[in-house]
């Protein structure tokens, strides 16, 4: 795979980790690689240079890498707001997956990483994109990464389903008698 022409910016508050994760990156001959120390330095970064992914370490303090996932992912410019962003940290668990990809996280990258896990999400990120979904309460990368063949008759997508009547719902709160 080719990274020649690849933009990307590391966000992390730890530079040591930021300057691992660059040279990894370099190592796959990436473009160019950008370092942001902290949520400011990433909103005003964003601001004026353009992206082809985002790394973004969980853990930076306060606003964290979720906030500054959500930040992304509603802004006004479609450009920045669709970037594929992965997340990298040492939280696993099923409740720290489901807020990552509830926040718009593209991939997640468990920590420790190692070269071959951030290729393999990079490329996953830059050359398996999914349908970017963009709704009130939900913007980033369609959840659903599993497209399976529906065998059934009826796609309950395209079922019309009346709505009840007011005066048809017969509501009994009467106690028996005893």
């Amino acid at each position: 795979m080719d990274f020649t022409s690849t933009k990307i910016l590391i966000v992390d508050d730890d530079v040591y980790v930021a300057k691992i994760m660059r040279s990894i990156l370099e190592s796959f001959e990436v473009g160019q690689v950008h370092l942001a120390c902290t949520y400011d330095d990433a909103t005003s970064i964003l601001n004026t240079r353009k992206f082809d992914c985002i790394f973004i370490d969980n853990m930076m303090t306060t606003p964290n890498g979720l906030e500054l996932t959500k930040y992304i992912r509603h802004l006004e410019d479609e450009k920045i707001r669709v970037v594929p962003i992965i997340l990298y940290t040492a939280f696993t668990g099923l409740q720290s997956i489901i807020q990552a990809r509830d926040a718009g996280v593209t991939e997640i990258l468990s920590k420790p990483v190692s070269p071959e896990q951030i290729i393999d999400k990079m490329s996953n990120a830059l050359f398996k994109q999914r349908d970017f979904i963009n709704t009130e309460i939900y913007s980033g990368p369609d959840r659903r990464r599993r497209i399976r063949d529906y065998e059934g008759t009826e796609d309950r997508r395209q079922i019309s389903i009346p709505l009840p009547i007011e005066n048809d719902i017969t509501i009994n709160d009467q106690k028996g008698d005893d």
